[in-house]
């Protein structure tokens, strides 16, 4: 009898501390299929692809490690994931959730997304902000407390547009560049060239893409962020003054990190320059001037990973017209 009784003890503590070590893993990094947040607003059709198994996502839904998430070309998606971060997806836009780590106790890891197609919104989570890293087709963003927009045309141009905090930009070049006042634009080109911040009438190309199709989100704002930083009219008229340029504070190729990982973080590199660079004090230049300046962005800390995937739906259309 006290044998039985001491296997079953022993049972249920071996139970107790396997449920606790799985607990512990699973904060710090979700498997491939594990839930990392939910939906929040879905409009139209937003779908999600795990494994070739496809689903019509609903408000509530969770969303899956690995899993492609496409939106429609009429429709709108918008979610949260586990470290609060929070992602709106505008029409025709698509991204894979890679990976997820994340160490809640901590408020530690690395986010990375990779965002392939259409118009987004990120808001940063309460995860240290030096730890996130967007990637899109011709650069890498590094953030700082940060609400932005995010267009990808479809010659993979990108535009952002800042909302509070600031933003470093590097671009497959590795040059960077920092946006850090409100209201303003940055413009990485197909092939890589970062330019300067500028005011919405001085952003090249502008006059080709109607405002509220590249940043569906000023007008009319995502649930997950109701109340507008910024006004409409106050970003596309627009008359901010330029300011000196800033040299990027995290040079040195990204690196991710678990959230346990430990290992001493490698030693900031002085940011490079390409040859038309121009001093980190100096004035701007012309609005269409591209790669001013910088270096590839450095990172450590909690880490997603959305990448790109094959399939789904076929990218939006313009439409809209600007006031």
């Amino acid at each position: 009898m006290a044998a039985r009784i001491f296997l079953s003890s022993l049972t249920a503590a071996t139970a107790i501390v396997c449920a606790w070590l799985f607990f512990d893993t699973c904060n710090a990094q979700a498997a491939s299929g594990d839930p990392i947040g939910d939906a929040r607003t879905i409009v139209s059709v937003v779908k999600a692809n795990f494994e070739k198994q496809e689903r019509d996502l609903s408000v509530g839904d969770n969303v899956r490690q690995n899993e492609v998430i496409e939106v429609s070309g009429d429709g709108r998606g918008e979610f949260r994931l586990n470290d609060d971060t929070k992602l709106a997806l505008g029409p025709g836009s698509r991204l894979v959730l890679d990976k997820f780590v994340y160490d809640s106790d901590k408020k530690a890891g690395s986010i990375v997304l990779d965002l392939t197609r259409g118009a987004f919104r990120f808001i940063t989570g309460v995860a240290s902000k030096p730890t996130y890293l967007i990637r899109t087709p011709n650069a890498s963003i590094t953030v700082r407390g940060t609400i932005f927009d995010l267009f990808i045309l479809p010659d993979t141009t990108v535009w952002l547009l800042l909302h509070q905090g600031a933003i470093e930009v590097t671009s497959a070049k590795s040059v960077c560049h920092v946006l850090d006042q409100p209201g303003q634009f940055l413009r990485v080109t197909s092939n890589g060239s970062v330019g300067v911040p500028v005011n919405w009438k001085s952003l090249p190309g502008h006059e080709d893409v109607p405002f509220d199709t590249a940043f569906p989100f000023v007008a009319n704002a995502p649930q997950i962020d109701p109340v507008p930083v910024m006004e409409r009219a106050v970003i596309v008229d627009g008359t901010f003054p330029d300011v000196p340029l800033k040299a990027c504070s995290n040079p040195g190729a990204p690196k991710i990190q678990k959230a346990d990982d430990d290992s001493p973080k490698p030693k900031k590199r002085k940011a490079s320059t390409d040859d038309d660079s121009v001093p980190k004090t100096a004035r701007r230049s012309r609005p269409d001037d591209d790669d001013a300046s910088g270096g590839p962005n450095g990172i450590g800390g909690m880490g997603i990973i959305l990448g790109g995937g094959v399939g789904g739906f076929r990218g939006g259309h313009y439409g809209g017209r600007d006031r």
